[in-house]
């Protein structure tokens, strides 16, 4: 607590016009933003340090390099910030890149939602859900965005203390597994989104509004029950992308196609190639 008094002190004694602008992305979801990549399987290229890329990792912001950044929760495991960086940098996107990732296996953004708990449709307080709420006074908000907005301040009092002012150029969103085990959650997965992104934006003062790529996750059909509402929470996922031309669609949505990026044996989880192929989408999609 004392450390982060002393980065909010030292960001106070330097204006917003005297930090020089860095580019930030913000990374979120559940298992598959978690990442259950390989390191093992990559080739020696792909374990080489990021030049001008830098990953939070809850305490400071390091040089990115996959087997020695911790990346996911297991060690030698990756998410889609690998592919993420290599997206961003093939569409042209050129300078000093800063990474905050946070993820949650098996939670969900629906209000309804209470971990893995069905509550009905309407929102309450203290559940376990990435639910951002509908303002900041909101007392339904999610454990999990509270969490997520805890790390984004202290990661954004960091850069200031280093006289960095953090501009958000976009946010990855790599969720919706846990969404589609009730048809309601799915249905209204579009609003949620949209609301997510104008919190996040709202709560940490982001101006203009960055734009959210999402992944349309479960590609794979197959026998995994648990799943009512797969159908339905992908067809949704389309409909809220901004190009959809779809009543629901978002201005500021861009959804990632998924299909054909490469599973393991649960058929839920992107394996080493399609945890490369997801995060290059992902990049893409934010550097348009």
């Amino acid at each position: 607590m004392r450390s982060l008094v002393c980065l909010l002190l030292a960001w106070a004694t330097l204006g917003a016009a005297e930090r020089t602008p860095v580019a930030v992305y913000l990374l979120g979801g559940q298992s598959n933003m978690q990442g259950l990549g390989k390191l093992a399987e990559l080739p020696p290229a792909e374990l080489a340090e990021s030049p001008g890329v830098f990953f939070w990792n809850g305490k400071a912001f390091e040089p990115m390099q996959p087997g020695k950044t911790k990346l996911s929760t297991r060690a030698a495991e990756f998410g889609p910030e690998v592919g993420f960086v290599r997206g961003l940098r093939a569409a042209g996107v050129r300078g000093d890149v800063y990474l905050i990732k946070h993820h949650l296996s098996g939670q969900p953004l629906d209000a309804g939602w209470n971990n893995a708990r069905w509550q009905g449709p309407d929102p309450g307080p203290k559940r376990a859900t990435f639910y951002p709420g509908k303002e900041a006074t909101d007392p339904n908000i999610g454990l999990h965005y509270l969490a997520w907005q805890k790390m984004n301040t202290a990661a954004f009092a960091a850069l200031r203390a280093a006289g960095k002012e953090p501009v958000v150029k976009g946010i990855a969103w790599v969720q919706g597994e846990a969404d589609a085990k009730h048809e309601v959650s799915a249905q209204r997965y579009p609003a949620t989104l949209a609301l997510l992104r104008q919190r996040l934006s709202a709560d940490l003062g982001l101006k203009p509004e960055p734009p959210l790529a999402y992944a349309q996750v479960l590609p794979a059909a197959g026998p995994v029950a648990r799943f009512v509402a797969r159908d339905l929470l992908r067809r949704r996922m389309a409909e809220a992308d901004e190009s959809s031309r779809h009543a629901d669609a978002v201005p500021g949505l861009r959804m990632v196609k998924t299909d054909g990026f490469g599973v393991i044996a649960d058929l839920v989880h992107f394996d080493t190639g399609g945890q490369l192929k997801l995060g290059e989408a992902l990049g893409a999609a934010l550097a348009k």
